[in-house]
């Protein structure tokens, strides 16, 4: 049987990540903050002038949480935790710690989703009295990413307590 587009090009992606791959996430979520942090209008060269703030803005929002996403995945792998989804024959729940999982009962083409690793993060670190400022700032990163790669708005309201919440979580 023929493997569809779909399968054929997870497969190239497919990879059990390991304990020492964190740094490759942390370096990636770097990138993106940067990026996110230092894009100017003048950046943007497609589209009318008056679009070209608003399409900035929607480059700064989804690379944050792309980049929140990528921080979250570093910091499960550097703390030893399994970010590949279980196959279904295995029981148990999450957070895995790598050491004691086979690679086996994983799925290698597919990872948590943001919400799974933002659920379970503080099983595997308590981060203690910022807990409430660590999750609210990942939940409205996960909504910039969501948001800004699944739609396109002319407008939106805009609250900059947004942005600074983020900041708090990943400080």
């Amino acid at each position: 049987m023929t493997k569809s587009i779909e399968r054929t090009i997870k497969d190239q992606f497919a990879e059990f990540f390991e304990k020492k791959k964190w740094n490759i996430f942390k370096e990636s979520a770097d990138y993106y903050f940067e990026t996110a942090a230092k894009i100017k209008t003048t950046d943007i060269m497609f589209g009318e002038e008056n679009y070209k703030l608003l399409r900035r803005n929607v480059i700064k929002r989804l690379f944050i949480g792309i980049g929140c996403e990528l921080l979250l995945k570093a910091i499960y792998l550097k703390n030893g935790y399994c970010i590949n989804k279980k196959k279904q024959h295995f029981e148990g729940k999450y957070p895995f710690e790598i050491e004691s999982i086979k690679k086996n009962d994983f799925k290698d083409d597919e990872t948590l989703s943001f919400d799974q690793l933002i659920s379970k993060l503080f099983t595997i670190n308590n981060f203690e009295e910022q807990k409430k400022a660590i999750e609210k700032g990942l939940r409205i990163s996960k909504v910039f990413r969501n948001k800004e790669g699944h739609v396109a708005i002319n407008w939106h309201s805009y609250d900059p307590q947004n942005y600074r919440d983020i900041e708090q979580s990943i400080i």
